[in-house]
């Protein structure tokens, strides 16, 4: 009996294209003091009085410093080399500059004038049972969401180890993320500066490795229909 050897299109997918095997669109790394992983990303800092691509409802606010409870939040803290990249102060400590808050009944939209697949953020104080980002393609239909327990390393405190620098790659495109979090008002919240996002090409080892595997694929109808 001749063996055949078979070998579905979605397994050539799910070979040929990262993060594709997995239940979740996205590929998410983090790092304490971190930058963009991506170069030549569109930068945004916050610190005009109300960037065009950022919408704010509900208990969600622009703000610098931070306040005690009932409203509570704490600025990012910088360390590493985020603030640098970014060109904010100071270099080591507590954000000094505008960010954007999130409370329990509010939420922060960024919504992208194109689609894009690459997203970093400075995200503070991270509250990894709580925090957790939407994202939504041009359709508004939901792509998938990130939470907080997707970032790794953190404490969940208000200093240096409770902030980490986000990187989130998609692989389907993105029109606009939503910002929110969950538990009692007054309690947690969701802390974020320092966007970048970027529509990122594919790079060519991944586009030859498609190939491979589509080639691999007829060599196994010829075999099969042998």
């Amino acid at each position: 009996m001749k063996k055949h050897l078979s070998i579905s299109i979605a397994t050539i997918l799910a070979l040929s294209v990262p993060g594709i095997a997995k239940a979740s669109p996205f590929f998410v790394t983090d790092t304490i003091g971190g930058v963009p992983t991506v170069s030549g990303a569109t930068l945004e800092t916050f610190d005009e009085p109300s960037p065009s691509f950022l919408t704010l409802s509900g208990n969600a606010y622009l703000v610098t410093g931070g306040r005690g409870l009932p409203d509570y939040y704490t600025a990012p803290y910088f360390s590493g080399s985020t603030a640098a990249y970014f060109g904010e102060s100071p270099t080591l400590g507590y954000d000094a500059s505008q960010y954007v808050a999130v409370e329990t009944g509010g939420s922060a939209t960024l919504s992208f004038s194109t689609p894009q697949n690459y997203l970093g953020l400075l995200w503070g104080s991270v509250d990894v049972n709580n925090n957790y980002l939407t994202f939504y393609d041009n359709a508004n239909n939901v792509i998938g969401i990130v939470l907080g327990t997707a970032v790794t390393g953190v404490d969940g405190g208000s200093d240096q180890n409770g902030t980490a620098y986000v990187n989130i790659t998609s692989t389907t495109p993105f029109s606009s993320v939503v910002v929110n979090t969950t538990g009692t008002q007054g309690l947690w919240s969701f802390e974020f500066d320092d966007v970048a996002y970027a529509m990122v090409v594919p790079e060519p080892a991944s586009s030859l490795l498609f190939g491979a595997g589509l080639c691999i694929l007829g060599f196994g109808l010829r075999r099969k229909l042998a």
